[in-house]
């Protein structure tokens, strides 16, 4: 009788060690979200822009400004510094959802899906100036389930087509 009380203590301990665990994570994944978000409204203010979507992603966030004709990504770097960048959709020429694989050996697509191979669904912004074009990621086989993939690259064709058609309206309107 007295082993199954040590047992019943033992995996009590160990539940209750797991939930700290968990919540400790938790907490610390909050503050950082807290201080992404904190830092995007602090660059949107500073920048006068004033937000019709948004869009949180795992290393930035992605804002437009309709009316203002701007775009606001907050993107942390490699050295996981956090850097805004607002373009004006003035200035890009064009927006597309770009798949990057990784390498394939020949004959290996006959075993595995091409799916298998994605390393990143990325928004590409090329510029009308000779400004280096921009991506932002919003799939990245190392960060994501390949479970998430078809609603990552869902959310990446949205703001494809809702920034290409404010590019369009924009042409239209000057001819």
């Amino acid at each position: 009788m007295s082993s199954l009380i040590v047992a019943a203590i033992l995996v009590g301990i160990t539940v209750i060690i797991c939930f700290l665990l968990v919540w400790i994570h938790n907490k610390e994944k909050r503050k950082k979200m807290d201080k992404l978000f904190e830092r995007f409204r602090a660059s949107a203010v500073e920048n006068k822009i004033s937000f019709s979507s948004q869009e949180l992603l795992t290393d930035s966030i992605l804002g437009l400004d309709g009316v203002g004709r701007k775009i606001l990504i907050l993107n942390k770097n490699q050295n996981g510094e956090l850097e805004d960048v607002v373009i004006s959709l003035d200035e890009i020429k064009n927006c597309s959802v770009r798949k990057i694989y990784g390498s394939i050996r020949v004959g290996e697509l006959k075993k595995r899906k091409l799916n298998e191979y994605l390393d990143r669904i990325v928004l590409h912004f090329e510029f009308i100036n000779n400004r280096p074009s921009i991506e932002i990621c919003f799939y990245k086989h190392v960060d994501h389930s390949i479970y998430h993939l078809a609603e990552l690259e869902q959310k990446a064709r949205h703001w494809e087509l809702i920034i290409n058609k404010m590019l369009k309206s924009k042409s239209e309107k000057i001819a």
